[in-house]
């Protein structure tokens, strides 16, 4: 039950901060919408900031749903994109107001959730990102991808490209296609060196 009201709150809070932007909602909006009291709210959450650096958690919700069908993906690094595009459109389900708010939450609490290395912030995010690295791998193996570079470092790459991309998104307002553009950089990024 006090999971149910948490995801709630968490779930209407970003509903509305979608409509109004992050700044605009008080904590008195997200209780009336929520049908909850201020003291429910702060029994789940310090703050707004806290509320939205758990957005991640509706993301995980939904990591095993969108994992189910990999093995129908024909390439390792077609298995590699669907494992990237269920972060990626996590982000891209939010706003750009959002977006620029979570990042600038991140930076000031320095949590690390947006680092492009494995980090411990978000178990998932970590599993995902070793997903991208053993597909890499295996499409290095069977000659899909330039295999002199390691695993890793494509990772990285593709991860910082990301993250550039997602502050221009959301510092441009997001108008454009985020997904479209990540996975531009993910075809240049990862696309197999012909040998000449």
């Amino acid at each position: 039950m006090i999971e149910n009201i948490k995801h709630t709150i968490l779930d209407k809070a970003i509903e509305l901060f979608k409509k109004n932007g992050f700044n605009n909602v008080t904590i008195n909006e997200i209780c009336e919408i929520c049908n909850i009291t201020k003291r429910t709210f702060y029994y789940h959450y310090d703050s707004k900031k806290t509320l939205l650096l758990d957005y991640f958690s509706l993301v995980d919700e939904n990591i095993d749903n969108a994992l189910k069908d990999i093995d129908n993906e024909t390439t390792w690094l077609d298995k590699c994109w669907k494992v990237k595009r269920i972060y990626i459109n996590g982000i891209a389900n939010l706003n750009a107001d959002i977006l620029k708010n979570l990042i600038k939450i991140d930076m000031e609490q320095q949590n690390h959730m947006f680092s492009v290395r494995l980090n411990n912030f978000d178990p998932n995010m970590k599993r995902l990102r070793q997903m991208v690295i053993e597909y890499t791998r295996k499409a290095q193996e069977t000659g899909e991808i330039d295999a002199d570079t390691p695993a890793e470092d494509l990772s990285y790459c593709f991860a910082s490209a990301f993250l550039g991309l997602a502050v221009n998104w959301s510092s441009t307002g997001g108008n454009y296609d985020l997904v479209e553009a990540s996975k531009k950089y993910f075809d240049l990024i990862y696309k197999k060196i012909s040998s000449p």
